[in-house]
């Protein structure tokens, strides 16, 4: 597996274009970091060093159904997330009627594309991770909501989850697995968003 593992992050290092400014291979790095954070902090899977400072603390029902098996997943889906990108947006694509934008009827574009690339490069070089069709949709899933179109889309699923939390006294409803799996997919997706938009805050924290 370990074997494997490098071998993914190597192709997939090589298939970014290093010549574009900000989406390229630092980029996927950075948001690889902050999943891993965000994950730590609700209690999926444990820091690489236990310490004061580590931010995990108690785990909520909800950060609980975020498993290992998704926290690998999450963080697969962060290295990949822009692979290929051509330092072009979807508005851009779909203008110019681009290949790739009639490809994916001018719908999630990149995003879609990256999905692809991703999916592809898994496949070859991690086949094991690849063949999980579990892992396969939450990734693919998790990559599509980085598509910044969708946003409010997914402030509107986080109110409607936070506000059916509440009313439960906190407490998820176990008997529901198809709700369960829904907000399980909904958590992963908000937190690879987080860590996709959030590096100037991360950036500007540092500084200070």
């Amino acid at each position: 597996m370990r074997d494997e593992l490098i071998r993914f992050l190597i192709a997939t290092r090589r298939q970014y274009n290093e010549s574009v400014i900000y989406h390229n291979f630092k980029h996927a790095c950075d948001v690889l970091q902050a999943v891993f954070h965000f994950l730590v902090a609700i209690g999926a899977i444990a820091p690489l060093i236990e310490d004061d400072t580590s931010p995990g603390g108690n785990q909520s029902p909800l950060g609980a159904l975020v498993r290992p098996v998704h926290a690998l997943t999450l963080l697969i889906a962060a290295i990949g997330h822009d692979v290929g990108h051509p330092g072009v947006n979807n508005v851009f694509l779909v203008k110019v009627k681009a290949t790739v934008a009639r490809l994916y009827n001018d719908h999630s574009v990149l995003e879609s594309y990256h999905c692809a690339a991703s999916s592809q490069i898994l496949q070859r070089f991690w086949p094991a991770a690849s063949a999980d069709l579990a892992m396969r949709k939450l990734m693919i899933s998790s990559i599509l909501a980085t598509d910044m179109t969708l946003h409010s889309q997914y402030t509107t699923q986080l109110d409607a989850l936070q506000k059916r939390f509440a009313e439960r006294n906190r407490q998820l409803d176990e008997n529901d697995e198809k709700a369960l799996e829904k907000d399980r997919e909904l958590i992963c997706c908000l937190i690879i968003k987080c860590a996709d938009i959030c590096n100037v805050v991360r950036c500007e924290n540092f500084l200070q």
